[in-house]
């Protein structure tokens, strides 16, 4: 018997299943990322780049709040979320408040279409901001799994550099991978920190120094929607064709092409 064969094949998790949380890590301030395996031992099966929705018990009532998962289906033991409080938030502000390992709750999918996998590519070019970047490290994670090399631009902005969510993973996976190329873009430099990176809002001209192939490209770009504008209006004033644009809002990802923005 070979050591695969030795290994007991396991069922698909479904949402008829409550998750396990098995560890929480904080990432930077009011963020952590939640990992959960199923209580059964079921694996996951998910594209890179979709989303759960969970269901919270906060005391104020029970809400639903919409992660993108950030971690990959290529390592199906276990699935994670990523998620950040705001000033108002509910959900999330129990989650960094209560979940913690053996803490059971109920989730709803995975669902969504925003994955490299519904729209292949030979290059890619990643942007996000803030918790935005939670579909891309999960799709870049995915690729650089896979042992072959890739061909992606990530883009991530963030108001500091203390403030960039994954940014260690990221940088160790690119440090083996030559096809995977970090660009940073920060409003304001950390305190008694040098900054080398690029600095200020995303521009045009940023775009160009940072991919200058971007025509080339597939772009999938998630944050805050004012943010996602100014990369929509980016890419169209340097005549980008937009069927190649996707994007998701971490507010309200979607779930059906009926649900997906007309550019």
């Amino acid at each position: 018997m070979n050591e695969m064969s030795a290994i007991p094949s396991r069922a698909t998790w479904s949402d008829d299943e409550m998750l396990e949380c098995v560890s929480v890590i904080p990432e930077i301030p009011n963020t952590a990322t939640f990992t959960f395996r199923a209580p059964s031992g079921a694996l996951f099966d998910f594209l890179p780049g979709q989303f759960l929705t969970l269901e919270i018990p906060a005391p104020t009532g029970t809400v639903h709040r919409t992660y993108t998962i950030s971690s990959s289906p290529s390592r199906p033991r276990s699935i994670s979320i990523t998620a950040k409080a705001q000033y108002d938030s509910v959900g999330t502000r129990w989650m960094l408040d209560n979940l913690a390992p053996g803490v059971r709750i109920k989730a709803i999918g995975p669902a969504g279409l925003f994955s490299h996998l519904n729209n292949h590519a030979e290059k890619y070019l990643f942007i996000s901001a803030g918790s935005g970047i939670t579909p891309m490290m999960s799709m870049t994670t995915f690729m650089f799994d896979l042992g072959s090399e890739p061909d992606i631009v990530f883009v991530n902005c963030a108001r500091r550099p203390g403030e960039v969510i994954f940014r260690e993973r990221l940088e160790h996976m690119a440090s083996r991978v030559p096809g995977i190329d970090l660009k940073w873009v920060v409003e304001t430099p950390d305190r008694y920190s040098p900054w080398t990176g690029f600095q200020g809002q995303f521009n045009q001209l940023m775009l160009g120094l940072m991919a200058p192939d971007y025509l080339e490209r597939e772009v999938f770009c998630c944050g805050p929607e004012p943010f996602m504008r100014a990369v929509r209006e980016a890419l169209q004033g340097l005549g980008y064709d937009m069927d190649r644009y996707h994007q998701e809002s971490f507010h309200a990802p979607v779930e059906t092409e009926a649900e997906v923005p007309k550019l």
